[in-house]
């Protein structure tokens, strides 16, 4: 609800439901999730080298 006028926001909230986050703890979690999309992103590289080398050799007869 950060881009919600501060006016409208008590009536958004749900009953119950925990206080939103700082932007602190935002910035936070976004880095997080950046950080585990790049490191997902760097082992499907390294599978996809790997797929493509075993399949050089296969097709060179070396396996």
């Amino acid at each position: 609800m950060q881009n919600v006028h501060p006016t409208v926001q008590p009536l958004l909230r749900i009953p119950g439901a925990p206080p939103p986050i700082s932007p602190e703890e935002f910035e936070a979690l976004r880095v997080r999730a950046d950080l585990e999309y790049l490191q997902h992103r760097e082992a499907s590289y390294n599978h996809r080298a790997l797929v493509d080398q075993v399949q050089h050799y296969a097709y060179m007869g070396v396996w």
